[in-house]
């Protein structure tokens, strides 16, 4: 049902090469990483990494560069709050965006 209200000609990505951007996902909900995935991938993001505890994607960070995190909020490990911290205190990805 989302995808119904995506416009689009609304998206101003003029900055950026949608076929190029790497984005993680991290939920522990294995239908909302399908979910929120398909619906990235509907707007046209082809480079998609997909993790189930921030954990994980601490460790896909160390040595990999992304565009953007979408992270679920409540999680077991490491949750959206701990992994956005380690973003933002990290040299590498403290400018990388973040939805939660």
């Amino acid at each position: 049902a989302t995808l119904s209200f995506i416009n689009h000609s609304e998206l101003f990505l003029e900055n950026y090469d949608i076929e190029t951007l790497k984005v993680i996902v991290v939920d522990d909900s294995r239908l909302a990483r399908k979910a929120i995935s398909r619906v990235l991938r509907n707007l046209g993001i082809e480079h998609l990494t997909e993790f189930e505890d921030g954990s994980h994607a601490i460790k896909y960070l160390a040595d990999n560069p992304v565009d953007l995190v979408v992270t679920d909020y409540n999680m077991p490990e490491v949750d959206g709050v701990a992994l956005t911290k380690f973003i933002r205190q990290s040299e590498k990805h403290e400018h990388v965006p973040v939805l939660m």
